[in-house]
């Protein structure tokens, strides 16, 4: 990749918040990817909560790097971010994916085309070699009743938000173990604002076996749990169940796996 060099002198100023944990081969990628735009961030901020502190080059042109107390958790370490953020706008880039060369510039353009203040691009997935279309949102995907139910592709990593806009949100939401990115865009929602959607911007998530840990349905059930008021009783009542049913499934078929031959 190559550097684009620093913000033109009028542009949107964006800062980049990048947590990472013990993945310094993938850190170097994530953080390149974001120095290579064509609508160049003014800040990348590279929030450090592993084990070991990272090691990477920290002489890059607008590279900081911010470390906070190790597996303190993804939420925690993007809301920590944002907080020394001083961009007019913000983008998440987790430390394993990467950005198109142009994903900052076609997802800000959309923003101020239609008039908004948070927008999602399009998430492709890296896996097994090969770059497979995963998921792209769509205007009409952007609806309350819609991501009660499922996530069309809202991620940290394909999202640009105004910092204002965010601070008034309050950030991603640190008590959830999982599905906290559709919970950000609910919460937008929530809040009257509507959501752009840039299909040509591209992000990319390198799939592998730690996203298994993420779909544990115990994990799930905390996003039903604080979303219930918005869900007539027996859906989600019946979503519970359904997620406690998954977990025991799960339970039993270890416990059968493991069994004496």
């Amino acid at each position: 990749m190559t550097h684009s060099g620093p913000p033109v002198e009028g542009s949107p100023t964006i800062s980049v918040v990048i947590p990472t944990c013990d993945r310094p081969e993938f850190a170097e990628q994530a953080i390149a990817s974001a120095l290579a735009q064509t609508l160049p961030p003014s800040q990348v901020i590279l929030v450090d909560n592993g084990y070991n502190p990272f090691a990477g080059p920290r002489d890059r042109h607008r590279l900081s790097v911010l470390r906070l107390p190790p597996r303190c958790g993804a939420s925690r370490a993007r809301n920590a971010g944002a907080r020394a953020a001083k961009g007019e706008y913000l983008a998440f880039l987790d430390d394993d994916d990467w950005w198109s060369p142009s994903f900052l510039e076609e997802l800000h353009r959309t923003l101020i085309r239609d008039g908004t203040r948070c927008g999602y691009g399009r998430k492709d997935r890296w896996r097994d070699g090969r770059l497979r279309h995963y998921k792209t949102p769509g205007p009409e995907d952007m609806t309350v009743e819609n991501l009660l139910r499922r996530n069309p592709g809202t991620g940290g990593m394909n999202l640009l938000v105004e910092r204002r806009l965010f601070i008034e949100i309050g950030g991603f939401d640190e008590e959830l173990p999982a599905s906290e990115d559709r919970a950000f865009a609910l919460e937008v929602l929530l809040a009257g604002e509507e959501i752009a959607c840039a299909p040509k911007a591209v992000s990319v998530a390198r799939h592998h076996d730690g996203e298994r840990l993420r779909q544990d349905p115990r994990r799930r059930l905390a996003f039903v749990w604080k979303y219930r008021r918005h869900l007539p009783r027996t859906e989600w009542v019946g979503r519970a169940l359904e997620l406690y049913a998954q977990w025991a499934f799960g339970i039993c078929r270890t416990i059968w796996s493991r069994r004496p031959a």
